[in-house]
């Protein structure tokens, strides 16, 4: 079985008042995820990443299609119902500084998705813990989101995505806004994490050489649809879409 299944995934959004026309931000989007592989999604400004991510998380609803992980149906619902769908993902944003609360501490921040979905352990132990395993001192626990880098907020962001235990790790352009030197050791990170803890990872980036770097399998959305899919070094190498073929002409390459 699949860890993540997408089928038929399609979202419409409809302005205010009669009349008004649809917009179809998704169309039909259909893929599978196994636990532990990594999958890039890219595209432009616009093309439907963003929405899936939100549909795949359960942030919104689909107008049709299903979204199943491990075996079971994601429902958009009450916190309460979604539990189940929390424990077994975390998320890393962009921006890493927006992302934490500034009035929280960095061992607060990290420990919040463990109070929240009632792990039980030890979670000043478990924080230490996911702290060293992204590189960080256990001292920094005390520091709030100021008086970190960037490169350092976007580890404690990605240290607060682990720190549960989840299967699966949603990236949104999470290396986007950190400066070459720091996102080259943040990918090197990210794979580690995969390979370590075994992580299925979904990554939407516009960054052609992470995706090359790091994601086994692509999709490529344009306007809400998936033109090309497959094995990262074919499609990248040899794609076989137009619209492919100019994304690639046009975004710039992440120096390895």
């Amino acid at each position: 079985m699949s860890l993540l299944e997408v089928d038929g995934l399609s979202r419409d959004y409809r302005g205010r008042g009669p009349g008004s026309p649809v917009t179809h931000a998704l169309r039909g989007v259909s893929f599978e995820l196994g636990a532990g592989e990594t999958l890039a999604v890219i595209g432009e400004s616009g093309s439907g990443k963003t929405t899936l991510m939100r549909l795949l998380l359960a942030l919104d609803g689909a107008t049709a299609g299903t979204v199943r992980f491990a075996g079971r149906e994601v429902v958009p619902g009450p916190a309460r119902t979604l539990g189940w769908l929390r424990r077994e993902t975390g998320i890393v944003l962009q921006d890493p500084y927006s992302s934490l609360d500034p009035r929280m501490s960095v061992g607060a921040s990290v420990s919040e998705p463990l109070r929240a979905l009632g792990v039980s352990v030890d979670h000043r132990a478990r924080v230490r813990d996911v702290l060293a395993r992204v590189g960080l001192d256990a001292e920094l626990a005390g520091r709030y989101p100021h008086e970190l880098s960037g490169g350092q907020r976007q580890r404690v962001a990605l240290s607060r995505a682990i720190v549960h235990g989840p299967k699966l790790l949603i990236g949104d352009e999470p290396l986007s806004a950190l400066d070459v030197t720091v996102r080259a050791q943040v990918l090197e990170l990210l794979r580690e994490l995969h390979r370590d803890l075994g992580l299925a990872v979904v990554l939407v980036s516009h960054d052609i050489g992470l995706v090359q770097h790091f994601a086994e399998r692509v999709l490529v959305m344009h306007d809400g649809e998936v033109v090309e899919a497959g094995a990262s070094a074919q499609v990248l190498a040899a794609p076989q879409h137009p619209y492919t073929r100019r994304l690639l002409a046009a975004v710039p390459r992440l120096s390895s």
